[in-house]
């Protein structure tokens, strides 16, 4: 796997499951999210999107908000992880987040591999 364990660990000690949701993936509140995608940087793993969920009366609910990365046309693959990670610290980092442990992010990582 190209994940690194430190973000597995994260992901294990700290992200929320959203199997309620019917979801694989797992919520983290803004600071943990941003010290698993700090993991990822310099792997071959990146950022492909993701979204924001609230948490209300213990059940998490999809917010309509997002975000994405697109690799672009002839990008270099280690600039695409690179900017997909920084996209995705951005947009976390600017999100309206009352710090009362009620929003989450959700990030869809992928391992792209380098050539």
């Amino acid at each position: 796997m190209l994940i690194p364990e430190s973000y597995r660990e994260i992901e294990k000690a700290r992200g929320r499951s959203l199997i309620e949701m019917h979801s694989n993936g797992v919520a983290f509140t803004r600071p943990d999210v941003l010290e698993a995608l700090g993991c990822l940087k310099g792997t071959q793993a990146g950022v492909l999107g993701g979204d924001v969920l609230k948490l209300v009366d213990g059940k998490f609910r999809y917010t309509t908000d997002s975000w994405h990365a697109d690799r672009k046309p002839q990008e270099d693959i280690r600039k695409y992880l690179a900017r997909s990670i920084a996209e995705a610290e951005g947009y976390i980092q600017k999100y309206p987040d009352p710090e009362d442990g009620s929003t989450f992010y959700s990030p869809v990582i992928s391992e792209l591999g380098l050539p």
